[in-house]
């Protein structure tokens, strides 16, 4: 049976972490781009094509307030939780300080 062991490097995670905030911020489409693409609605199929550009916009709030905030949020809380149950079992190990490997010679 093979041993299941998870270690991590809090200040590696956070960066991470905090490198996905980062960019997913970073990511937003402009809104400039939809206010001009209303002038669609005077050619066939352009209204339609504006509702589909609109929806893709909030769409992309979306994602942008989850990955940005609510994905990273949640990874800090795990690498917290982590933290804290590594702390309570390293404290509740007793170690016996003593001649550990046998006797003197």
């Amino acid at each position: 049976m093979s041993d299941k062991k998870v270690f991590m490097d809090t200040g590696i995670f956070t960066g991470i972490v905090e490198d996905i905030r980062g960019a997913a911020s970073e990511l937003k489409l402009k809104d400039s781009s939809l206010e001009k693409a209303e002038a669609m609605c005077g050619i066939t199929g352009g209204c339609k094509m504006y509702n589909i550009l609109e929806e893709m916009y909030r769409t992309d709030f979306l994602y942008n307030t989850v990955a940005s905030g609510s994905l990273p949020n949640a990874l800090l809380k795990i690498r917290d939780g982590m933290i804290a149950v590594d702390n309570a079992m390293s404290e509740s190990l007793s170690v016996n300080k003593g001649n550990l490997g046998g006797g003197k010679k």
